[in-house]
C-alpha cells in the first residue's frame, strides 16, 4: 500500500514541477481566480492543460518545429507528459483557489 500511495505521490510532484514555470502558473492563477467553486477543479484543470498545450504548440511553430503538435497517439511520451502536467495543475488550481479563498474571504 505505501509503495502505491509514493507512486501517486511521485506522480503529483512530477506535474507540480511541470507546471511550475512562469506559463503554467499564470495559467493556473488564471483558472484559479476565474473558479466559483471548488467542484469546478476538473473542469478547470482540463481547461488550463489543453491551454498549456495549445501555447507550447505555438511556442513551437513560432521556433520553426517541424511538427509542434503533440503526438497523441505516443502513451509513453507526450499523452503521459500530458497527463502528468494534468495533476500538476490540479495541484497548483487547488493551492491557488483556497490561497485566493483565504485573502479575499469569499
Amino acid at each position: 500500500m505505501n509503495d502505491i500511495l509514493n507512486q501517486a505521490i511521485a506522480l503529483f510532484q512530477q506535474g507540480f514541477d511541470t507546471v511550475n514555470s512562469i506559463q503554467g502558473l499564470i495559467i493556473a492563477l488564471i483558472a484559479a481566480f476565474l473558479m466559483r467553486r471548488f467542484g469546478q477543479i476538473i473542469a478547470w484543470t482540463f481547461a488550463a492543460t489543453i491551454i498549456h498545450e495549445v501555447v507550447s504548440g505555438g511556442r513551437r511553430y513560432l521556433a520553426g518545429d517541424t511538427s509542434p503538435l503533440p503526438n497523441l497517439t505516443d502513451v509513453d511520451g507526450d499523452l503521459k507528459l500530458i497527463g502528468i502536467r494534468f495533476l500538476g495543475y490540479l495541484v497548483a488550481i487547488a493551492v491557488l483557489y483556497i490561497v485566493r479563498r483565504i485573502v479575499m474571504n469569499r
